[in-house]
């Protein structure tokens, strides 16, 4: 019989998928994990597009990550609200570099999406004037993706 829990500990589960692609419509800031050349990890806040099943990522033209792509696609992502009930989102996939350092290109409607997202009507207002800016478009392919909500630890823990 499964066990009932308080609504304050969450849903204590993984998410659907309806529920999953609500959460990633919100403004979280993902954590992108890669690999440096000696092998040791290197993590950066980003923020990200999600088009499903993808993971889009708007890079500026000297970010380190982006070098580390070029040597290892593997990347890992982590979404998280951090306060109660706790909604997490971890993926392991391969990254794409799909265009640039270019100025214009694919990159700008979807960094056009993101501002909205993260800043709101103050987002055009951030973009407008960076758009002379080379950066890169990568798209992440998700290998897998493990989602859970929840204060209680999950049932392989206990």
């Amino acid at each position: 019989m499964a066990q009932k829990y308080p609504s304050w500990m969450g849903k204590m589960r993984g998410l659907t998928n309806e529920e999953l692609v609500e959460f990633l419509s919100k403004g979280y800031v993902a954590r992108v994990a890669t690999l440096q050349s000696d092998g040791s990890p290197y993590i950066v806040p980003v923020w990200f597009h999600y088009e499903e099943p993808y993971f889009y990522l708007v890079a500026r033209a000297k970010s380190a990550w982006v070098e580390h792509i070029r040597g290892d696609p593997r990347v890992a992502l982590q979404v998280s609200r951090d306060e109660p009930p706790y909604t997490r989102v971890f993926v392991e996939g391969v990254a794409e570099i799909v265009e640039g350092p270019v100025v214009g290109g694919r990159w700008v409607d979807i960094a056009n999406k993101m501002a909205l997202r993260y800043l709101g009507d103050k987002g055009p207002e951030y973009l407008k004037p960076t758009l002379n800016r080379p950066r890169y478009l990568i798209k992440v392919s998700p290998k897998r993706l493990v989602s859970w909500e929840g204060v209680e630890w999950h049932q392989r823990y206990l």
